[in-house]
C-alpha cells in the first residue's frame, strides 16, 4: 500500500472529541504572514475579529453529527516534503479512476465548478510556500445527497472565519466503504500573503464547523442510532477473517468472479460494508484489483475463508480443551482427524467439545485423548450430532471416524425431478410432486444457485437448471471443498476408566485389545484401570487367576449384563416409585418420555405410564420429545415413535370410547 493510499483508511468508530491540550498563555499561535521575502509575526490573529476571535466549543452539542477531519500542512521548500512535484502526485491520487459514487472516474471540483482542472490548480501553487491537505469523513457521509455542496458550504464558513477567500479543489472518494472528501487548499490569502491557520482552529474549530453543517443537513444523531448500530455491525463484519454474509452478497453479484462498484447496491448503507469488505479481501490476498473500480475475487474465496476462520477458531478451542487437562498445546501430540487417512478411527476418552465460531447450532470441535497417546480433534458440523455424548461422564470412551461427503436429501430430490434429461425447474418440481410447498421448492432452487456459482450446474434465462451426467460425483467433491464435513461420533462407554474398573456390568475395558494402547499417557491410565478391573471381575466370581493370565467363566458377559440390568431397574424404582421393565421386541409403548438412561453398551429412553416405567431403545432424535407424550413400537434396536398433541388427543379419544387404537 502506498503512502497516498493510507489517506483513505478510516477504520474504527468516530469517538468522543479528544481533550484539548493545555497551553501556556505565553505561547504564541503558530501563525505568520510572509511579505517581501521577510517573515514577521502578525497581529491579525490577536484581533477581536478574524480567526483569533472564533470561539471553540467546550463540548460537542448532544446528538450532533460527527466528522473526522485529517489535516496536513506540506511545506514546498522542505526537503522530502513533496514540493510542487509532491502536490502533483497527490492531485493525481485525488483524481484517480474508480473512486466515484458509482465507480466512475473521479472529477475534482472547486467553489464554483463541478469539473475543475487539477493541473491548473497545481500550476497556481508552484511558487507558494506551502499547501494544506485535508480529508473530511462524515460518519454518515453516505446519506448526503451531494458531498460537493456540503464541502462548499463548509469552505464558505472557513473563509468567513479566516477573513479571506481560499483557492481550493476537492474530490469525493467512495471506494473505501466510508464516503469522504479529499480537499487541497493553497497556502496563500487573497492578498498574496502566506495563509497560516492557528493550530487550535485546525485541531478543533474546522471539525466543529464541519459537524455543524452535517447536523443541519442530516439532523441530530438521535435520529440515526439504529442505522449507526447497523453500520457498526457491517464494519465489524467487513474486518472478519471468516466467510460472512457480505462475502455471500459479493459472490451473488459477481460476474465471472469480477465485481465493480457499479454492481453494488445504490443505498450507501448497503454499499459501504461491501466496499470495505472488498478492501479487506484485498489485504488478505483473496481479491485483487482488475481495474481501479473492479476487483477480481479468488476462485476458492468461500473455501479459503471457511478454512481461515475455522483454523483460527480451532487453534483457540484446542488450547481451551487442553487447558481442561491442565496441559499446554504440544504440537507433536496434536492431530486433526480431517488430515488423517480416510480409514482412520480414533478411540479414546472424551476431553470435551466447544463451539467453533458464533453459531450455537454448529460447527463444534470435539477433543479426544487417544489410546495412541495423541490428542485428536475433529469437526462436528451440527450440535445435534453431539447428542450421543450428552450427560455422559467426563472421560467417557468414544470413537471418532471420518465422514465422507455425500449427497444431501435435496440433491437426491433434484436428481429425481431432473430425470434422464437432467433438467430441473421449480415448475417441473411442482408438477412432479404437487404436495411439496413453495418454500420447500425454493430451498431446492437456492441449493442449485449455490452449485451454479461453483460451476456444478448451468442456468438458463427461463430459470431452468441443467445437471451434468456426473452431477452426484461433482456435488460430493463440492461438499468436500466447502469444508462442511463432520466426523461420526460413537459412544463406546459412558463411564471413565476409573468408574469402569469397579463397575458391576459390561465395560469398555472388557473389550479392550491390549495391543491397541500405548505405554504412557492415557494408555498407561488404561493399563492401571485394567488391573483394578481384573480384581472386580474376580470379586464377582466371573474370573480367576491362571498361569497364562486371567481366565473368565464361560458366560461372564451374560452375567455382567444381568447384573447391570438388575442394578438399573432397582435404581429406577427407588428414584421414581414406578415398576420398571425393559421393553421386548414388538412391544407397543406409550407414556411420558422423562429421561435417558446410559447403560455401558447402549442407552435407553425412560417412559412413564400410570405406575409403570418402561425402558426402550434410545436414538438421538428422541431428545426433541423430552418431557412429552410419546407412543410407538420397539423394532429390534430401534423405537419407532411419534409424539406431540396429536398423539395425546388420539389417546384421550380412544380412552373415552373404550377403544384400543394400538397407541
Amino acid at each position: 500500500m502506498s503512502k497516498s493510499d493510507e489517506n483513505d483508511l478510516f477504520e474504527g468508530f468516530v469517538g468522543r472529541k479528544a481533550p484539548r491540550a493545555e497551553r501556556s498563555r505565553s505561547t504564541f499561535p503558530l501563525a505568520s504572514i510572509c511579505g517581501s521575502g521577510k517573515r514577521a509575526r502578525t497581529a491579525w490573529f490577536n484581533r477581536k475579529t478574524g480567526a483569533g476571535a472564533v470561539k471553540l466549543k467546550a463540548e460537542r452539542p448532544a446528538g450532533s453529527q460527527r466528522v473526522i477531519v485529517k489535516a496536513k500542512v506540506v511545506v514546498h521548500a522542505k526537503a522530502g516534503g513533496g514540493g510542487a512535484g509532491g502536490l502533483m502526485r497527490h492531485a493525481l491520487y485525488v483524481e484517480r479512476d474508480g473512486a466515484g459514487r458509482d465507480g466512475e472516474g473521479v472529477t475534482v471540483f472547486d467553489a464554483e465548478i463541478d469539473r475543475a482542472n487539477g493541473a491548473t490548480f497545481v500550476a497556481r501553487c508552484e511558487n507558494d510556500r506551502h499547501h494544506f491537505r485535508i480529508i473530511l469523513s462524515p460518519e454518515n457521509g453516505g446519506e448526503f445527497k451531494n458531498l460537493k455542496d456540503y464541502t462548499r458550504d463548509l469552505m464558505q464558513t472557513v473563509e468567513a472565519d479566516l477573513g479571506t477567500r481560499i483557492d481550493w479543489i476537492a474530490a469525493e472518494h467512495h471506494d473505501t466503504g466510508r464516503p469522504h472528501v479529499h480537499l487541497l487548499m493553497r497556502g496563500v490569502r487573497d492578498n498574496r500573503r502566506d495563509l497560516v491557520i492557528p493550530r487550535a482552529y485546525i485541531s478543533h474549530s474546522f471539525r466543529e464547523r464541519a459537524e455543524e453543517i452535517a447536523t443541519r443537513e442530516l439532523g441530530h444523531r438521535v435520529e440515526h442510532e439504529l442505522s449507526q448500530q447497523m453500520d457498526r455491525h457491517g464494519e465489524r463484519t467487513a474486518r472478519r477473517e471468516r466467510f460472512t454474509y457480505l462475502d455471500e452478497a459479493l459472490l451473488d453479484r459477481a460476474r465471472g468472479r469480477e465485481i465493480s462498484i457499479a454492481d453494488l447496491p445504490g443505498a450507501a448503507r448497503e454499499r459501504g460494508p461491501l466496499v470495505q469488505r472488498l478492501n479487506r479481501l484485498e489485504e488478505l490476498g483473496l481479491a485483487e484489483r482488475a481495474a481501479p473500480n473492479t476487483w477480481r475475487l479468488d476462485p476458492q474465496l468461500e473455501v479459503r475463508l471457511l478454512r481461515l476462520g475455522e483454523g483460527r477458531d480451532r487453534a483457540r478451542v484446542t488450547a481451551r480443551l487442553l487447558a481442561r487437562e491442565d496441559r499446554a498445546a504440544e504440537a507433536a501430540r496434536i492431530r486433526e482427524l480431517e488430515d488423517a487417512h480416510s480409514s482412520t478411527r480414533v478411540t479414546g476418552r472424551l476431553v470435551g467439545f466447544e463451539q467453533l465460531g458464533d453459531n450455537a447450532s454448529g460447527p463444534y470441535l470435539i477433543g479426544v485423548e487417544g489410546t495412541d497417546r495423541k490428542f485428536w480433534t475433529a469437526r462436528i458440523a451440527r450440535v445435534e450430532e453431539l447428542r450421543v455424548v450428552y450427560q455422559v461422564e467426563r472421560g467417557a470412551i468414544i470413537r471418532l471416524e471420518r465422514a465422507m461427503p455425500d449427497l444431501k436429501p435435496s440433491d437426491r430430490t433434484i436428481l429425481e425431478i431432473a430425470g434422464e434429461d437432467g433438467v430441473y425447474s421449480a415448475a417441473r418440481h411442482k408438477e412432479t410432486i404437487p404436495s411439496d410447498r413453495d418454500t420447500y421448492i425454493d430451498a431446492h432452487v437456492r441449493r442449485l444457485e449455490a452449485l451454479r456459482r461453483e460451476g456444478v450446474v448451468e442456468r438458463t434465462q427461463a430459470a431452468e437448471f441443467f445437471l451434468p451426467p456426473d452431477y452426484a460425483d461433482r456435488v460430493r467433491q463440492f461438499e468436500g471443498r466447502r469444508f462442511q464435513l463432520s466426523a461420526k461420533v460413537e459412544l463406546l462407554d459412558p463411564h471413565g476408566v476409573e468408574h469402569q474398573a469397579r463397575y458391576h456390568g459390561p465395560a469398555w475395558l472388557d473389550r479392550l485389545d491390549e495391543r491397541e494402547i500405548s505405554m504412557d499417557g492415557f494408555g498407561a491410565e488404561t493399563r492401571i484401570a485394567w488391573q483394578t478391573r481384573a480384581k472386580t471381575l474376580k470379586a464377582l466370581g466371573l474370573a480367576e487367576d491362571h498361569p497364562k493370565g486371567l481366565a473368565m467363566v464361560d458366560d461372564w458377559k451374560e452375567q455382567l449384563q444381568q447384573i447391570e440390568r438388575r442394578d438399573i431397574l432397582q435404581k429406577i424404582e427407588r428414584d421414581t416409585g414406578h415398576v420398571p421393565h425393559f421393553a421386548r421386541e414388538g412391544d407397543r409403548v406409550e407414556g411420558l418420555f422423562v429421561s435417558r438412561i446410559h447403560a455401558a453398551e447402549k442407552s435407553h429412553a425412560l417412559i412413564l405410564q400410570d405406575r409403570t416405567a418402561t425402558l426402550v431403545p434410545w436414538r438421538p432424535d428422541m431428545d426433541r420429545a423430552m418431557n412429552q407424550y410419546v407412543a410407538g413400537q420397539v423394532r429390534g434396536l430401534d423405537f419407532d415413535f411419534t409424539f406431540g398433541k396429536g398423539v395425546e388427543k388420539a389417546r384421550d379419544l380412544s380412552r373415552s370410547k373404550g377403544l384400543d387404537l394400538g397407541l
